[in-house]
């Protein structure tokens, strides 16, 4: 494999340790919160009715039934069905 001395390369910069004072010059220049795209205080967010409609309904009372039965064994836990959705899902 042939090596690539990366300086030559256009685009690339040789890497070299930073002194103290170019830091404190790179600091300077970072943009503060102020001037980045903080939002202003007061601004609340609210949920749209479409992005309110995508989310899927949640049935707390069937989930609780589900929680206790696999809390005490009695949930059918079926490995092939698990792994089936597994690979579904690309888990």
């Amino acid at each position: 494999m042939p090596s690539v001395e990366l300086s030559k390369l256009p685009g690339i910069n040789p890497v070299r340790a930073l002194a103290t004072g170019d830091r404190a010059s790179i600091d300077a220049r970072a943009p503060t919160a102020s001037q980045g795209k903080a939002p202003a205080a007061g601004i609340s967010v609210e949920v749209s009715a479409v992005a309110d409609a995508a989310t899927p309904p949640v049935d707390a009372e069937r989930v609780e039934q589900i929680r206790a039965a696999l809390r005490d064994g009695s949930y059918p836990l079926v490995p092939a069905k698990i792994a089936d959705a597994m690979i579904a899902a690309q888990v």
